[in-house]
């Protein structure tokens, strides 16, 4: 059930995600009173989430949250959540409500449980998933020297969420683990640069240990992968 779409330049690549994305979620809505969508943080979306944003929708039958955050207040610049705000939360999408991950009054090894209980405020299936892609090969923040990365990798799980530590990263992090992204109608995968499409390159091999091969070998849901250099 995976896809692939190679494109000349970042601006064509983040352009089909936003349609994608578009269409996911009016075709939820058109089906449903209300759409949950969940997205990535880092710099390689903000170009997709700021064309989305002028998407002519009922932003305000729909839901966003992130795959994954650092353990930082919402107006910290390292927060995902920020980065949502100052991209997509903008023009048509301003009325679309938002669902943190970052909870101020928890230490992150105790937000999972409050936020498997939020996750029923979501319509699901989400209408769509729109991942990163680290050079280490990590999605949403299940690194490869996460202590726990071998549960929160397996397509059935009873934990929604994990709270992460790694070297990689200053700040505690807390992820959404691969079955709650798994409850989703469709996936995208966006990638950028020659050294990220290798190492997609390797997670395609059968016996990669990288964290995305479990996401790309799932069969699950449709699964979307959008490359430009």
């Amino acid at each position: 059930m995976l896809s692939e779409y190679f494109f000349a330049s970042r601006e064509e690549a983040s352009a089909e995600c936003a349609t994608r994305m578009e269409s996911a979620l009016r075709s939820s809505l058109r089906q449903d009173k209300s759409a949950a969508i969940v997205l990535s943080g880092g710099s390689s979306p903000a170009d997709t989430l700021g064309k989305l944003s002028r998407a002519n929708l009922s932003w305000d039958r729909v839901t966003l949250t992130l795959s994954d955050e650092r353990w930082v207040a919402a107006d910290h610049d390292d927060s995902n959540e920020k980065m949502l705000r100052e991209t997509l939360l903008q023009n048509n999408a301003v009325s679309a409500k938002v669902l943190p991950l970052f909870c101020p009054d928890l230490e992150a090894t105790a937000a999972p449980g409050r936020l498997q209980q939020k996750m029923s405020e979501l319509a699901l299936p989400f209408a769509g998933v729109l991942l990163g892609m680290g050079a280490d090969g990590h999605f949403a923040s299940l690194f490869p020297d996460f202590s726990g990365l071998e549960a929160a990798l397996k397509p059935d799980n009873d934990n929604a969420f994990v709270a992460v530590k790694t070297a990689a990263s200053p700040h505690e992090r807390i992820s959404m683990t691969l079955a709650t992204i798994l409850q989703s109608r469709e996936i995208l995968l966006l990638i950028f640069g020659n050294d990220k499409r290798q190492v997609y390159e390797d997670a395609r091999k059968p016996d990669s240990a990288l964290p995305v091969a479990k996401l790309l070998a799932q069969s699950r849901v449709p699964l979307r992968v959008i490359w430009a250099p």
